[in-house]
């Protein structure tokens, strides 16, 4: 029997701080290649299947999904196991990043088509 925990970044952030996480993460070429592959998956990927598919560093991909999913593009889901393992497993939340720039809110990420 496996039972799913899911953790989304929670509270409110403001909109230029969260503008910039996005941001930043967009902008590592590790990050957008994890994103990618979980866009294209059919199923949650775990670290290690991310890391071969991926071809990027165990230590790495566990800091490039923490990045991701600090920036509200990934969702983290925790597969809790009868034997008393577990995994961590993740999914793209998203389909579409819009950025903006306003003279009156200033930089705007708006985050599209909840996965």
């Amino acid at each position: 029997m496996q039972t799913g925990l899911r953790r989304k970044p929670t509270g409110p952030k403001p909109a230029e701080l969260e503008a910039e996480q996005v941001l930043e993460a967009l902008s590592d070429r590790a990050c957008r290649q994890i994103l990618t592959t979980l866009q294209g998956a059919t199923e949650p990927m775990t670290a290690q299947d991310l890391s071969e598919v991926c071809d990027v560093p165990l230590s790495t991909t566990y800091r490039k999904v923490e990045q991701l999913s600090e920036a509200a593009l990934l969702e983290e889901t925790l597969q809790l196991r009868a034997n008393g393992t577990h995994t961590h497993q993740y999914r793209s939340s998203v389909e579409s990043v819009t950025v903006s720039l306003d003279d009156e809110r200033g930089l705007e990420v708006a985050l599209g088509g909840d996965r």
